[in-house]
């Protein structure tokens, strides 16, 4: 329309009494409304929230059972649990999350990794604060830490739908 669409209004008016505004005119009638200006804005963070949000899961497994391995033993240890019992709860934990960021990034798939990523996430509160709460007191706050991400997987599953 802003690159010269016209048209004889004539027709139009005759049929429906109507008299015709510019563009300007028509969209300052009415203007968006937060909603429509926060679902624009979300729609085009959409992508971006459960890519991040996906990415953040596979990549925590991952390095769980990588340069992480000897830390998550160190506090599964620090709990209590024997050495086979930590092996086993820090592998577990490190597939549960590849599995869950897997999930969230296949769309049909999505609902259920969101679902899973918190329930794991408040679990992870719940284990690690019975068996070392001191990682509450911790500097790089991993207990503090899951409390965001807990506030963006409630995001994504507020937005997940399209329709």
């Amino acid at each position: 329309m802003r690159r010269g669409a016209t048209g004889d209004p004539g027709p139009w008016r005759q049929a429906t009494g109507v008299v015709p505004r510019d563009l300007a005119a028509a969209l300052a009638s009415e203007p968006a409304s937060v909603q429509e200006r926060w679902f624009a804005q979300l729609y085009a963070l959409k992508p971006l929230i459960f890519g991040v949000l996906g990415l953040f899961w596979i990549v925590t497994g991952i390095i769980s059972l990588g340069p992480g391995w000897e830390i998550g033993m160190s506090y599964v240890r620090e709990g209590g649990l024997g050495e086979t019992f930590a092996a086993l709860t820090v592998i577990a934990g490190a597939l549960a999350d590849i599995v869950i960021g897997l999930a969230i990034l296949w769309r049909p798939a999505s609902r259920y990794g969101l679902w899973a990523a918190l329930i794991i996430s408040l679990t992870y509160v719940v284990i690690g604060t019975t068996l070392v709460p001191r990682l509450w007191a911790d500097p790089l706050g991993p207990m503090l830490k899951i409390w965001p991400v807990l506030m963006l997987n409630l995001v994504a599953m507020a937005i997940r739908d399209d329709r």
